[in-house]
C-alpha cells in the first residue's frame, strides 16, 4: 500500500464542507424558500382580489349602463307621475319607478306607446330566489286612445298613474306592485320585474338639485328641480357571497346607512360611510367582507320637451 503523506490528507480535508458551512447553507436556503413562498402567496392573493373585483365589475357595469339610458330619458313633466322617496325616506334599500322613453316589453306590438314604466328595487321577499338582489322593470305601455277596450287600465287613486298630453290621447297604467299595493308583502312576486344585478344587495339614491345641493326628497318643483339622481350601490362577488348567509346580508344592509343630507352633504360622503362600516365589521368572515365593492354614479336628467 502506497504511503500517503500528511500534505495530501490535508488537501483532501480542505475540499469538504464543514458543519458550520452546511448549517449556514441550510439557513440561507430556508430563508430563500420562505421569501419565495411569501411572494407566491402575495401574488395569489392579489390575483384573487383582482379576479373578484373583475367579477363584481362585470355584474355592476351593465346595470349602471342600463341606468344611464333609463334616467337619461326620464320624462320630466309636471303632469307626469313618478314614484320616489320623499320627506319620509325609506329605511334600508330604496325603490324608484318612473316613465321613460326607452323600449319596454309588451306582449303585443300593436298600439304600443314609445314610453315604458321603469322601476328599480332590491327584492325583499325571503321566499324568492331573487332575495336581496337587484331587479328592474321595463314595462311597455299602450296608448289608451288607440283601442276602445284597452287591456291596461288604472286602479283607483292613489294606485293610478296618468300621463296626459294635451288631454288626448291619454296613457294610463298601474304603478308596479313593488311600490304600492299590499303592504304586508310589498308584492315582490310581481312577474314584470327581472333580475338584473344578482350580486347587488344595497341600493340607495339621492337627488342632486338644480341648486347644487344633495337632498333625499324632491323639491316643490318636483322632478323638474332635479339635475341628477345620485345612485349608490353595494355589490359582492359570487365567491364571497357564498360565505355569507341571507341573514348576514340583511345585517349588512342595515349597517350601510341611509343617505342623510346632514352628514352626506357632498357626493362621495355616503360611499365613505359605507366603507367605514364594512371596515368595522368583525363578526363576519373578513375574506367575504373584503369582496364587497361600493359604487356611486350620478345619472343626469335631460329636460323633456
Amino acid at each position: 500500500m502506497p504511503w500517503i503523506g500528511t500534505n495530501y490528507l490535508h488537501k483532501m480535508r480542505s475540499r469538504a464542507f464543514t458543519l458550520l458551512e452546511i448549517m449556514v447553507s441550510v439557513v440561507v436556503l430556508s430563508i430563500l424558500v420562505i421569501i419565495l413562498s411569501r411572494i407566491v402567496t402575495n401574488a395569489t392573493t392579489i390575483t384573487t382580489l383582482g379576479n373578484k373585483r373583475m367579477d363584481t365589475d362585470s355584474q355592476v357595469r351593465p346595470v349602471l349602463d342600463r341606468m344611464v339610458a333609463d334616467f337619461g330619458q326620464m320624462i320630466k313633466r309636471s303632469d307626469v307621475d313618478i314614484y320616489a322617496k320623499g320627506l319620509d325616506p325609506e329605511a334600508g334599500n330604496d325603490r324608484i319607478a318612473f316613465f321613460s322613453n326607452v323600449p319596454g316589453y309588451y306582449r303585443s306590438n300593436s298600439n304600443q306607446s314609445p314610453i315604458s314604466l321603469v322601476a328599480y328595487r332590491i327584492n325583499a321577499d325571503t321566499t324568492s330566489a331573487s332575495y336581496n338582489r337587484m331587479e328592474r322593470m321595463g314595462k311597455g305601455l299602450l296608448w289608451n286612445g288607440a283601442s276602445p277596450t284597452p287591456s291596461v287600465s288604472p286602479l283607483p287613486s292613489p294606485n293610478a298613474a296618468w300621463i296626459i298630453f294635451g288631454g288626448t290621447p291619454t296613457l294610463q297604467t298601474n304603478w308596479p306592485s313593488a311600490t304600492v299595493g299590499d303592504p304586508a308583502n310589498q308584492n315582490y312576486k310581481d312577474p314584470d320585474f327581472e333580475l338584473v344585478g344578482p350580486q347587488i344587495f344595497r341600493f340607495e339614491y339621492s337627488y342632486l338639485l338644480n341648486t347644487g345641493a344633495l337632498a333625499n326628497a324632491l323639491p316643490s318643483s318636483g322632478i323638474q328641480g332635479v339635475t341628477a339622481v345620485v345612485v349608490t350601490i353595494a355589490a359582492i362577488d359570487p365567491k364571497s357571497r357564498v360565505l355569507l348567509s341571507d341573514p348576514q346580508i340583511s345585517t349588512l344592509i342595515g349597517r350601510l346607512v341611509d343617505f342623510d343630507p346632514a352628514t352626506h352633504a357632498k357626493i362621495g360622503d355616503l360611499p365613505k360611510a359605507w366603507q367605514t362600516a364594512l371596515d368595522g365589521t368583525t363578526d363576519m368572515i373578513r375574506r367575504a367582507i373584503s369582496g364587497i365593492r361600493i359604487y356611486q354614479r350620478s345619472f343626469y336628467l335631460f329636460p323633456t320637451k
